[in-house]
């Protein structure tokens, strides 16, 4: 019932502050942590080292490079839940689309860059200059053509009234 005799349900709310960390929360954020990290760090670490590496008869380029992207998207997940656990740095926001959009966009360009310092190192100029084409293209489906049509949908919502998507 309300002060002033009525009825009707009191429309309330409370905000909570959120729960004191315990103990059990940090070991449980230094596991999934420490997975991701474990998962992603490596993973980055052998691919950027590959170009530099002599490669092998069964596999021309050492580690698959098509692994840069999950590597990382795991250490971007690995970073993200520290970030969630200590609040550091407190401008980074971390979320699912920035994670996507660092481990799509980065980790393709990455590999394509990669590509292009193997090619120098194995073959000089005249290799990268033979491929690059081809490179070129590759960076344009998977990089370029989903980052003009996000573009593109993004410009639409904004004409017509709806909220985009960030990206």
């Amino acid at each position: 019932m309300r002060p002033n005799g009525d009825r009707a349900p009191v429309a309330s709310f409370s905000v909570e502050t959120p729960r004191s960390r315990k103990f059990l929360d940090h070991v449980l954020a230094w596991l999934i942590a420490l997975l991701f990290g474990l998962f992603g760090a490596p993973i980055l670490i052998a691919v950027a080292l590959t170009p530099f590496q002599p490669q092998t008869v069964g596999n021309p380029s050492g580690v698959t490079p098509i692994l840069l992207p999950v590597g990382l998207g795991f250490t971007y997940g690995a970073l993200a839940t520290l970030r969630d656990e200590y609040g550091i740095p407190r401008a980074w926001r971390p979320s699912l689309t920035q994670g996507f959009v660092i481990a799509w966009y980065g980790g393709w360009t990455a590999v394509i860059v990669l590509g292009i310092v193997r090619n120098l190192t194995d073959g000089g100029p005249a290799l990268v200059q033979k491929w690059f084409g081809g490179d070129l293209l590759f960076w344009f489906v998977l990089v370029g053509l989903p980052w003009i049509l996000a573009e593109f949908h993004q410009r639409r919502s904004r004409g017509s009234g709806h909220k985009a998507d960030p990206i």
